[in-house]
């Protein structure tokens, strides 16, 4: 489907800044003066074809009302994903291709945007990777949808080596500007035998395994998710509003392997279907509307929708209903998406207001998710957390104590548990804004404090330690084997780390990480045993502390990476080449993932440890 529009607008842009905002008047005032300056054209789809060639459907006749969330219709599908994403042609399409590319202008500009590199086919040929390919569209009822694959992720700029994530959205073709469709799917990623991208049965398939399942129920193939589907400029995340869909958990070496031969399946249930309006209409409807009834829903006639971000408030210590949400590791302020719900019997629902009463309501089950992989993360390590996400909560325990992260009420709580998750950050960073221009310049070019963010280095260095860091110039000639060190990430790390966080922006290559060096020049025969994950050089343990203290992360991911990691035979290394380390090989990305270090990318070294108080280490040796 091709779509030309007269003036390309973001409700997204227009929406978020209305957080800060005090009262509704404040917004109707600025929406009044931006109506005058917009005609209807620049919201008007001036030309729609579509053409419906190869997916298999099963689908229902017509959309039942949604009177009864019982009766919501099921579709099915199954489409080949073969054919990369065309090359936009006028310059309205190229706008609005970079536009909504999340990969960095500077990575995109110049360069060729349509490959992420490139695989070695069955034949031993070197073929490029598209960085997105696009189903046929196919129709779900009387709508349109697409699937929309990422083999490395939607944040790959690069070519590097393939791994990684990949990702895959489910996206709606709107007929009109203003329709929405509230769903629930679920979607599958299946390689067939054959060389067709489609297969005519499960004998015929693998399917690809994820690393989570989205919504419920959890799933090792699955992933399952709800969310109401809009036109692009009425899709608004946060509420629950998007035209595109998915998440980032296949193998990216899995997915460029099967190129060619894959095809997405699942089902898509319908809840509902309106003309909603748009935005800028008097009253706001569309996503306008939809903040604006977010931002000022009464706690005692709490509703939920699916796919909406809810955030839990403070509640007093030690009630009943504070340790329960706990027990489901649901914490004030901490921004939760809602995956999937279900009523009290497990059925399927979009909407508690489907529900005609009050206990209903109670007894409905909402799948909730931490927005953000990087909290997902902090979560389950710092709370002991032992299963994947989502956790299943009732909505009687969140009714009276949620709001959403356009009510001003959510606001502190959100402040205070960013502090209490990583307050050394945010207080270095203030510290600097108030420091004089003078001594931060030179304070950035030559010292810095370092916060250890993970637990790649513990015991050595725990989460949360800050280092007092020089980077004085010709550092590396000042450091021996064993001493800990910082240092630029190399291109295969900012690719590995791109692939592999895609919700996260992607790593500067001026940002810093800190490991154990204990390759250098000359160094022959480095070997990564596969059992004890250890390193030897020229057959002895390479130096450093008991790298058996720490403990494994639950999903073992570094397992997964070792296995094809660019470190685990080296023959030698070059006169500029080093090796690093963490003290944790149980969790640590390093030389054994990554490969070799330039040796020119070293350029810190810790000479103290200034926090915490009880464990302050005016020394450079760790």
């Amino acid at each position: 489907m091709k779509r030309r529009y007269a003036t390309m607008l973001r409700c997204r842009f227009l929406i978020m800044p209305f957080q800060s905002f005090h009262n509704t008047w404040d917004i109707l005032f600025i929406i009044s003066l931006l109506h005058f300056s917009i005609t209807v054209d620049a919201f008007s789809i001036l030309s729609t074809t579509s053409k419906n060639t190869n997916p298999v459907l099963n689908s229902p006749d017509a959309f039942l009302s949604n009177d009864d969330h019982k009766h919501a219709p099921t579709y099915s599908f199954s489409v080949p994903l073969i054919n990369k994403r065309p090359k936009p042609e006028s310059f309205g399409d190229k706008f609005i291709e970079l536009w909504n590319d999340p990969r960095p202008v500077t990575s995109l500009v110049g360069n060729d945007r349509t490959t992420v590199g490139n695989r070695i086919t069955s034949e031993g040929e070197s073929e490029e990777i598209p960085y997105c390919i696009l189903s046929e569209e196919f129709d779900i009822g009387t709508e349109l949808f697409q699937i929309l694959l990422y083999p490395r992720g939607r944040y790959v700029s690069g070519s590097g080596s393939v791994g990684g994530i990949a990702s895959a959205y489910l996206r709606y073709l709107p007929k009109e500007y203003g329709e929405e469709l509230d769903v629930s799917w679920n979607l599958q990623l299946c390689v067939s035998k054959e060389n067709t991208g489609a297969a005519d049965g499960d004998d015929d398939m693998e399917i690809l395994s994820i690393s989570t399942s989205g919504g419920l129920p959890k799933s090792n193939t699955t992933w399952s998710a709800a969310m109401t589907f809009c036109h692009e400029l009425e899709a608004v995340e946060s509420v629950g509003r998007a035209t595109d869909w998915g998440s980032s958990i296949w193998s990216a070496g899995e997915v460029c392997q099967g190129l060619g031969r894959i095809c997405a399946r699942g089902n898509i249930t319908v809840f509902d279907k309106r003309q909603s309006g748009i935005s800028f209409s008097f009253p706001p409807k569309g996503a306008l509307g939809d903040v604006l009834r977010s931002s000022n829903q009464p706690l005692s006639s709490r509703e939920f929708r699916a796919g909406e971000v809810i955030v839990p408030r403070p509640m007093e210590e030690g009630s009943i209903q504070a340790e329960k949400l706990k027990e489901s590791f649901v914490y004030p302020g901490i921004d939760y998406r809602i995956m999937t719900m279900t009523d009290g019997n497990g059925n399927q629902l979009f909407s508690t207001s489907s529900l005609s009463s009050q206990e209903e309501k109670n007894r409905a089950k909402l799948a909730l998710r931490p927005c953000g992989w990087k909290l997902q993360r902090q979560l389950w390590q710092r709370n002991g957390m032992t299963q994947d996400w989502p956790m299943e909560v009732d909505a009687e325990l969140l009714a009276n104590v949620t709001s959403t992260r356009f009510n001003r009420d959510s606001a502190i709580p959100r402040i205070t548990a960013a502090f209490q998750r990583e307050w050394e950050a945010y207080a270095l960073a203030l510290a600097v804004a108030i420091m004089p221009i003078p001594v931060a310049l030179f304070l950035r070019t030559f010292v810095s404090l370092y916060a250890i963010p993970s637990a790649s280095m513990e015991p050595t260095l725990l989460r949360g330690d800050v280092l007092l860091v020089e980077k004085l110039p010709g550092v590396y000639d000042r450091t021996q084997r064993g001493d800990v060190v910082l240092f630029r990430p190399p291109p295969s790390l900012t690719d590995l780390i791109a692939s592999s966080s895609p919700q996260s922006r992607p790593i500067s290559r001026t940002s810093l990480f800190v490991k154990r060096l204990v390759g250098v020049p000359g160094d022959k025969n480095i070997r990564l045993d596969d059992e004890t994950r250890e390193v030897t050089i020229d057959g002895k343990p390479s130096m450093g502390p008991n790298r058996d203290l720490c403990e494994d992360e639950p999903l073992r991911l570094i397992d997964k990476m070792l296995k094809n990691g660019k470190g685990r035979n080296v023959a030698e290394l070059g006169e500029d080449e080093a090796y690093v380390v963490g003290d944790c090989k149980a969790v640590s990305v390093d030389s054994r993932v990554f490969g070799v270090l330039p040796k020119e990318n070293i350029v810190g070294k810790p000479v103290a440890r200034i926090w915490p108080l009880d464990r302050i280490q005016l020394s450079n040796k760790f």
